[in-house]
């Protein structure tokens, strides 16, 4: 079986969670600016890592641009990272994005999960049954449903079109 290996995913996580936190903090402080802009003059010289602007259409734009860039992220990593192999192109657009636009962190963050290997196979005996069991008893499931829909059908209780629409739903 293979899973999305986890120090990769938490990785991606942290990136896209920390660029929320940075964009938001951004958009927020820009809104301040302009409208105390005299009041907080004395404080921005001790918070120069803060990222902040005077051009509203600016702040707005990157703050879009950023919140897509870890919506991005965080969906291709959905479902502990089942379908990462799928949908690594939203993975690579947010990594771009984020890149391009975020802070510094998530975009370090982000580089670092570039070097983590994608998967993990995982096989262990337990989870090899327990997925095997599963399979069996929705292979037998939808057997016995399928035996059913045809004695239905036999004995008249269902039209052929009806059994087709039914056996479809099944399968």
């Amino acid at each position: 079986m293979y899973y999305m290996n986890k120090t990769k995913r938490n990785l991606i996580m942290a990136s896209a969670i920390i660029n929320l936190i940075s964009i938001t903090a951004s958009l927020i402080m820009s809104i301040l600016l302009m409208l105390y802009q005299e009041e907080l003059a004395a404080y921005l010289e001790y918070y120069y890592f803060l990222s902040y602007s005077t051009n509203i259409i600016y702040v707005v734009i990157s703050f879009a641009v950023g919140l897509v860039g870890s919506i991005l992220l965080l969906f291709s990593i959905r479902q502990k990272g089942k379908y990462f192999r799928t949908s690594h192109g939203c993975y690579l657009a947010g990594f771009i994005i984020i890149v391009i636009c975020g802070g510094y962190l998530p975009w370090i963050l982000l580089f670092i999960s570039m070097f983590v290997s994608d998967v993990v196979v995982i096989n262990r005996p337990s989870e090899v049954r327990q997925e095997e069991r599963k399979e069996e008893q929705a292979y037998e499931e939808k057997k016995r449903k399928i035996e059913e829909l045809k004695q239905m059908r036999d004995s008249g209780l269902i039209t052929e079109e009806e059994y087709k629409q039914k056996l479809f739903e099944i399968l």
